[in-house]
């Protein structure tokens, strides 16, 4: 993984989202929004559907998209763990983790 790889500037908002997103995943995304029914499912999808848009901007190119979703990944795990105050898990714990999962 590319750990160098800098992130599209896009606000994680609904408008943010929306203008960057692929137009494939409009209807979804407006479906999901319409959907929330409190702030803490709001700030989940935004999470969700930021990475995606930080996905898309690397148009069709899989090294490219592979790499934005690690660097995504790890934005929004660092965000939750500063939001947390330490309390949740680092990357490397969440990952050692999956790896344990998959050698089981």
């Amino acid at each position: 993984m590319n750990l160098s790889t800098e992130l599209p500037d896009i606000p994680r908002t609904i408008g943010g989202i929306a203008d960057a997103l692929d137009e494939r995943w409009h209807r979804r995304f407006w479906d999901d929004v319409r959907g929330v029914d409190s702030p803490g499912a709001l700030s989940l999808l935004l999470n969700d559907w930021w990475r995606q848009a930080v996905v898309d901007t690397a148009g069709d190119d899989p090294e490219a998209r592979a790499a934005l979703e690690d660097a995504a990944d790890l934005h929004l795990i660092e965000l939750a763990r500063a939001e947390s105050d330490g309390s949740t898990l680092t990357h490397a714990e969440v990952m050692a983790m999956l790896d344990q999962q998959a050698a089981s």
